[in-house]
């Protein structure tokens, strides 16, 4: 059994799996594509979490069923920011209540959701500004059996758009919690 087999033999033991598979060419393609078009937003979108993940020699897609589950806001792990072209953080995800309500108490912090807090008091002096989406950690149960068995692990979750191409490609729902990820490795 090679080193892919072993991994995806791992993930499928998961409940909530509902397909786990090498990632065919032409869906990568589609997915690029889609991927392409969020650059041409008037806040362009970089998916640094999947560019990694199909630098890697082995790339899978991965559909997941988490209705049954309810993930407490402390659990979930922030993957988008917003940047400058220096690398200033002018805007993040931020799940820790704690962090949550300090936030909410700082006049310098604007909310543009629940979640995702702006600190437009930043100077920017006219960079561009851009979303930055980075890799998950921890959502997977077997995530570090897998990590124990390979180089590099790079777990991506595709934008909307790529992720009803995905579910469309695999004729599944487009249900919210129903989640699709693609995960590179190199042996």
């Amino acid at each position: 059994m090679n080193i892919e087999e072993k991994i995806l033999e791992l993930i499928r033991t998961e409940e909530s799996i509902i397909v786990a598979e090498a990632l065919p060419d032409e869906y990568k393609k589609g997915i690029l594509k889609l991927e392409m078009k969020r650059l041409n937003e008037m806040i362009p979108v970089i998916n640094e979490s999947l560019n990694k993940a199909f630098e890697q020699e082995h790339v899978l897609i991965l559909i997941n069923d988490k209705r049954g589950y309810v993930i407490p806001d402390e659990e979930l792990i922030p993957t988008l920011t917003l940047q400058t072209d220096s690398g200033k953080i002018i805007g993040e995800e931020i799940y820790d209540p704690e962090e949550l309500e300090e936030l909410k108490n700082d006049p310098e912090a604007y909310f543009i959701s629940e979640h995702f807090v702006t600190y437009p008091n930043i100077p920017t002096s006219g960079e561009k500004q851009f979303f930055v989406v980075s890799e998950l950690f921890g959502e997977l149960e077997c995530e570090e059996k897998i990590r124990s068995l390979v180089k590099t692990l790079v777990i991506a979750v595709p934008s909307t758009e790529a992720d009803h191409f995905i579910k469309d490609c695999y004729g599944v729902s487009h249900e919210d919690r129903i989640t699709t990820l693609i995960i590179g490795f190199t042996e």
